[in-house]
């Protein structure tokens, strides 16, 4: 028996999803801007797409640049936001597609606020750090390694006094926190399929009416009103509209599954492992735990032998046998813990049957050590 505890790196395709891919395949294979009645029947499919995608976060269909990720997403509302040589904002514990778009800017300035054992900056951090230099502020709402949630709408709050831009990295947010674009206040957010039972390969970015113009980051075509050349991959994007169109259900599990998060936590604390950012804000559906004696990356290979598929942190990082860099910042006068990380991460897919399991896999392997 194998089971997938990993659901912050993609989730498993939701019913929705297969449907409107299905669909796709069979009526959306033309090129969506071609005149003819093929091309129709795929902006057709592509629109309802991003119909479905502006729905689910409250949003108009005008707003949304459809993309080909969450990353894409980032890059773009980033570096076509932001002005070269200017001061940007971020925080120490964000995804490497936000922390690398940051460092990419042309003779940028960034200031990186501290969360220091998973506890968010504050508004008025924020509203210190900004500069009259200061063109961006970019931080994602939900952490991608421990759950950590920050206070977005009081971080645009902030920005929107001081006429600054501000992107939120929503990608680790949908299907785990309602979403309303408007209520947040940012100036755009992004938004990636694979984390709410959609594809991988497409995402979006939702950009408010009054957002600065958005320099496109690819050229070559006239596609997303200007702002993102190339043609779409309508089967994709239909597949995220159609998990969108389920995001109801998503939330409607999120108090089910913090008490299944909560039952993990608890084993993993008798068996010796301290849980990571605890004084902070999180989602229902994370786990992020430090198992003294263990290399993450070695448990995490060991309880796969076992049946059990975890992560030791992003899965953009897969590979790389390095302490992470979330927990190393959050707990920097514990540095045992980046190197002995686990994430548990479960969706809606997760019964109490492969809790019953990954625990009992728990105390089998951990004592290993």
């Amino acid at each position: 028996m194998r089971i997938y505890l990993d659901h912050h790196a993609a989730t498993p395709l939701c019913e929705g999803a297969r449907g409107a891919m299905d669909e796709a395949r069979e009526r959306g294979w033309a090129n969506p801007a071609s005149v003819h009645a093929a091309g129709r029947a795929s902006r057709a499919l592509l629109e309802k797409a991003r119909d479905r995608i502006g729905a689910s976060i409250a949003a108009t269909p005008a707003e949304i640049v459809l993309t080909s990720g969450g990353t894409e997403a980032c890059n773009l509302a980033v570096r076509g936001l932001a002005r070269p040589g200017s001061h940007v904002i971020t925080t120490t514990i964000e995804h490497p597609a936000i922390a690398m778009s940051v460092e990419s800017i042309p003779g940028s300035r960034v200031t990186r606020l501290a969360v220091a054992r998973g506890r968010a900056p504050t508004a008025d951090e924020v509203s210190r750090a900004i500069t009259g230099d200061t063109s961006l502020v970019a931080v994602q709402w939900v952490n991608h390694e421990t759950g950590t949630v920050l206070p977005v709408a009081e971080i645009a709050a902030s920005c929107r006094a001081h006429g600054v831009a501000c992107v939120i990295d929503a990608t680790q947010a949908l299907g785990k926190i309602a979403i309303d674009v408007r209520a947040i206040g940012a100036t755009a957010m992004a938004f990636a399929s694979h984390k709410i039972g959609g594809p991988a390969g497409a995402g979006a970015l939702w950009i408010a009416r009054d957002a600065p113009e958005l320099a496109s980051l690819i050229v070559g075509g006239a596609q997303e009103r200007g702002r993102r050349a190339g043609s779409p991959d309508v089967i994709s994007l239909s597949g995220f509209g159609g998990a969108c169109a389920s995001i109801d259900e998503r939330l409607a599990a999120m108090p089910t599954i913090a008490a299944r998060r909560d039952r993990i936590e608890r084993a993993l604390e008798e068996l010796g492992a301290s849980i990571n950012a605890r004084e902070g804000e999180r989602v229902a559906t994370c786990v992020s735990a430090s198992v003294p004696g263990w290399r993450g990356t070695a448990l995490v290979a060991a309880l796969d032998l076992e049946g059990l598929e975890v992560a030791s942190g992003a899965a953009c990082s897969s590979g790389l046998d390095r302490p992470s860099p979330v927990l190393a910042a959050m707990h920097e006068d514990e540095p045992w813990r980046a190197s002995s990380a686990l994430r548990i991460s479960l969706g809606p897919e997760t019964n109490d049957a492969m809790i019953d399991h990954a625990i009992a896999t728990l105390r089998r392997v951990l004592p290993r050590a």
